[in-house]
């Protein structure tokens, strides 16, 4: 199977998205066939002297065109040379089987012109084709009386078997593509289902799927998390970039782990810094408690990481309760973001907070209630003044 899935993939480049991918690969697979198939007017047709001459150039130049694609990728040139000469082909054919009233199923090739360039080229660029398929049905048509008068018949059961070949042959080539197609087109989309899935919380996925453009809510009870490693910045610029990489690889899967498990929703992270949301899109009657229960599981899995492999690494967090605004922005990289003063404030309670430790505004302390004990602070925090902040004591 992998020797297959290269045979099929020669054209592909990093760089392709699923729809081009898709059309290469079919078109790829009907290049092979077309090696096999023109060889079918050996011993079919009536000029066996021009027949196999005929069926093995059009062998010839399906294989050389592949083996052409194979080392330069350039898959439209491909497909003008495959469709064009698979045009000529079938118009040659009909005349040797005798003309089109002997040999009308042989049409169903000339078919599959503007059919494959769909599928290969897309809707657009397949009109040409289908006017190709038009104009050689005319020309055999309009030459059918010389070549009546110039071909005989060829036998009744060799018609019988050609018209079985003719009509079968084609039907499942088009069958078994469109088939690929539909196959592949459900495969990517279920990858673009799964990508928007990871970047968008799946309830405002759902929603861009049904067809929403802008999407604006405001969200009245919701707790905002945020969260900075600190010293993260020199331990980076003294370690190997991979190790770097595979740390916070592993800090923020498991922070994500602990949001989903907590219910509370991951909106980003910006280089060594995470920010989640309790209470939207989806609304929590306990999101500061969801919030504080997701901060202590972010605290402890640095410390576990931290002593497992002597990192100089400690988490701060703060969290702050309010109304917030959220929306989805941007089209070609879509993000899910909160806009408002209790996004600000949170942002200001974890960088005026100290490493190791939670702090809090008010409006989160007056919602946790008697649950959990604090410290109170009092702080200057850029832009807001002099605020009293309260930091989480865990239990001993």
């Amino acid at each position: 199977m992998d020797l297959v899935r290269r045979l099929i993939a020669i054209a592909d480049e990093p760089s392709d998205d699923d729809d081009l991918r898709l059309r290469k690969r079919i078109g790829v697979v009907v290049g092979y066939i077309t090696v096999v198939a023109p060889l079918s007017v050996i011993g079919t047709v009536q000029q066996q002297r021009l027949a196999v001459p005929l069926g093995f150039a059009l062998s010839l130049i399906s294989a050389t065109n592949l083996a052409v694609l194979a080392r330069s990728h350039r898959f439209e040139r491909f497909v003008v040379v495959l469709i064009g000469a698979g045009a000529v082909f079938t118009a040659a054919a009909i005349v040797l089987i005798g003309g089109v009233l002997v040999s009308s199923a042989a049409m169903f090739w000339a078919f599959l012109v503007p059919i494959y360039a769909i599928l290969a080229l897309g809707p657009r660029r397949a009109v040409l084709w289908f006017v190709v398929f038009l104009a050689v049905l005319v020309g055999v048509v309009l030459a059918d009386p010389w070549v009546h008068r110039a071909i005989p018949a060829p036998p009744y059961t060799q018609q019988l078997l050609s018209y079985l070949f003719n009509v079968g042959v084609p039907s499942a080539i088009v069958f078994f593509s469109f088939r690929y197609a539909d196959v592949r087109r459900r495969q990517a989309q279920a990858r673009s289902d799964e990508l928007l899935a990871n970047a968008l919380p799946a309830s405002i996925a759902t929603r861009m799927k049904h067809g929403e453009q802008r999407i604006a809510e405001s969200y009245p009870d919701t707790t905002v998390l945020f969260a900075d490693l600190v010293g993260f910045t020199p331990w980076a610029q003294a370690t190997d970039p991979r190790r770097v990489v595979a740390v916070l690889d592993e800090l923020f899967s498991r922070f994500d782990e602990l949001a989903a498990a907590g219910g509370v929703e991951k909106i980003k992270t910006i280089g060594d810094s995470y920010m989640a949301v309790a209470g939207a899109p989806e609304p929590m009657a306990d999101h500061a408690q969801a919030a504080v229960a997701l901060a202590r599981g972010m605290i402890s899995t640095v410390a576990e990481i931290r002593r497992r492999l002597n990192l100089p690494l400690e988490l701060r967090v703060g969290l702050a309760s309010g109304p917030v605004v959220a929306g989805v922005i941007g089209e070609r990289r879509i993000l899910f973001d909160l806009w408002g003063d209790t996004v600000n404030i949170a942002s200001r309670m974890e960088s005026a907070g100290i490493p190791g430790r939670i702090q809090i505004a008010g409006s989160t302390r007056a919602l946790l209630g008697d649950a959990y004990s604090f410290d109170e602070r009092a702080v200057e925090v850029k832009g807001l003044g002099r605020m009293t902040t309260h930091l989480l004591v865990e239990p001993d």
